[in-house]
């Protein structure tokens, strides 16, 4: 298995890394939103199952900003 400091960084446009970071977002904001609303089921295997897609969001945040993190800006070509 290879170190992560001989991996070479994945290198992405501006306008890809921005659409990365609002996914990581939109993910983020639906977890907190879906979190609060747990209060408001009666049903236990509806908050269970409540529960798990707060996981699966942020888990995928998680993982979309590990890939980030092993990204660099990609130089724009000029028009």
């Amino acid at each position: 298995m290879q170190q992560r400091s001989l991996i070479e960084p994945i290198r992405i446009s501006a306008r890809f890394r921005l659409t990365l970071e609002t996914g990581i977002a939109r993910l983020e904001e639906g977890a907190a939103r879906d979190e609060k609303g747990l209060a408001l089921l009666g049903d236990p295997d509806h908050r269970r199952r409540q529960r798990l897609l707060v996981e699966s969001q942020l888990e995928r945040a998680f993982r979309l900003r590990e890939l980030l993190a092993q990204t660099e800006d990609r130089p724009e070509r000029a028009a």
